[in-house]
């Protein structure tokens, strides 16, 4: 069997298994990651994950769907839609390959 081969199969459709999902604020269509949000998940944990995925070139922040900002702290991270928020550019790693966002948020 040829393990280098794409399979022609398409991918799980994992989003049914999450409850909470990521935006970049100047593209809130398209979602660019997501997770379960399981109890001990906290808004800190989030920050941290995104830190991980994500390489950016300035500070960031989160907003929720109700455009709030979402502090970098150890409350309890609630299921919803999160945007991020920067003024600089931000690299997203999927499937090992990155992809150069510019994410511009005018208040």
């Amino acid at each position: 069997m040829d393990h280098h081969r794409k399979s022609n199969m398409p991918r799980d459709n994992r989003s049914e298994w999450r409850d909470t999902f990521i935006y970049a604020a100047n593209n809130p269509t398209t979602v660019i990651g997501g997770l379960w949000t399981s109890p001990g998940t906290t808004n800190e944990n989030l920050y941290s994950m995104l830190e991980v995925f994500c390489v950016f070139t300035d500070t960031f922040y989160l907003r929720d769907s109700s455009n709030e900002l979402v502090e970098r702290d150890e409350q309890q991270l609630q299921p919803g839609n999160y945007y991020i928020v920067t003024a600089g550019r931000f690299l997203q790693f999927f499937y090992h390959q990155p992809v150069l966002t510019s994410n511009r948020f005018h208040h």
